[in-house]
């Protein structure tokens, strides 16, 4: 190892105890060696995504997170609740770290003077999003739906789609994240929360003719009014009634989980339809080497472009364990991103 490198470093660790409780602390621990098929990275800038929430904090309960310790050895404690912690069983938490070893098969050389936050985003966002255009192809639709489509993700399925041709439905949540998108260029942007919701969507739908959605929401009606709105498009040109509905098929993939409550569906929608999960690990490998090559090579020729993050947040690994923080990047509110920079003091 080159003498360049530490031999020790910190490292944020979270803990899932027997008894109910999320304990989040710092650790001094060694810098891990590379295996031969390895890489070591020292870690300048990570984002904190939905799925890094998962596992940091448990589901705990940070409403009622307290915190003991110093300023610089923070140690924060969280109750889990009983039906919860029943799922948590076997678990063992994912650590921040300033070092981390890597396949190397799965790491971006960034191109020279690439910034550290310009390359903290540069892996599951945009391959996410390149990955539900690929999905679209692969699968034989001709337009895509997309919810929280002002998400730092969104925003950039969103220019993938401009460029590419891809006709996009963007569902947002308020009308801020509306004007945001329509700024942008988005011809299609349906808010949630609007009294004519169901109307503009089916509108939407029926001059995209898309059939094929992906939800970062998870919970809720939202998936079924969706498809139900697909279902309304297709019937709306049918040549005769059919008991059955359209025989056009129509597809959601829940990829996120924003909303943790059941996903209900209202069977508005006939019989050809199907729901299931998207996740980016198991894409790529279907897509294998070569496939992922394509995307990655896309990725790092349009990383200040096309595939470019904000933040609105930059904390240390310490910061990153401030109770104030944790509670506003646990709401996951659309337009509220962080960055953990481990060099920060």
């Amino acid at each position: 190892m080159s003498s360049t490198i530490p031999s020790t470093m910190r490292q944020l660790h979270s803990l899932v105890t027997a008894d109910g409780r999320l304990e989040l602390s710092l650790a001094t621990v060694e810098v891990p060696a590379p295996r031969p098929h390895e890489v070591l990275v020292r870690m300048e800038a990570a984002p904190i995504n939905p799925s890094d929430l998962a596992l940091l904090l448990a589901a705990a309960e940070v409403g009622d997170a307290t915190t003991n310790g110093s300023a610089t050895d923070p140690v924060v404690t969280a109750p889990i609740t009983a039906n919860v912690l029943r799922g948590l069983t076997g678990r063992i938490g994912t650590p921040y770290a300033e070092y981390k070893t890597a396949a190397a098969a799965m790491s971006f050389e960034l191109p020279e003077g690439t910034a550290p936050a310009q390359g903290a985003s540069c892996f599951v966002n945009p391959l996410t999003a390149l990955g539900m255009v690929e999905t679209m192809r692969m699968e034989g639709h001709t337009g895509l739906v997309h919810t929280a489509a002002a998400s730092n993700l969104g925003q950039m399925l969103n220019r993938i789609c401009l460029d590419d041709g891809v006709p996009l439905v963007n569902i947002v949540r308020r009308a801020e994240q509306a004007d945001l998108l329509r700024s942008q260029g988005a011809p299609h942007v349906c808010d949630s929360g609007s009294e004519h919701f169901r109307e503009e969507l089916t509108e939407a739908l029926a001059a995209t003719g898309a059939t094929l959605g992906f939800d970062a929401i998870g919970g809720g009606p939202l998936v079924g009014t969706i498809l139900g709105c697909m279902e309304a498009a297709a019937s709306a040109n049918a040549a005769a009634y059919s008991r059955y509905g359209s025989d056009v098929f129509k597809q959601m993939y829940i990829y996120g989980g924003l909303d943790r409550g059941p996903t209900t569906l209202n069977r508005t929608f006939g019989f050809a339809w199907g729901l299931g999960g998207w996740l980016l690990t198991p894409f790529l490998a279907k897509i294998g080497p070569d496939g992922m090559a394509r995307l990655r090579d896309r990725v790092l020729s349009e990383l200040t472009t096309t595939f470019a993050s904000t933040y609105t947040d930059e904390v240390s690994l310490a910061g990153a364990l401030d109770l104030a923080a944790i509670r506003t990047y646990a709401r996951q509110a659309t337009g509220q991103k962080f960055l953990i920079r481990p060099g920060l003091a």
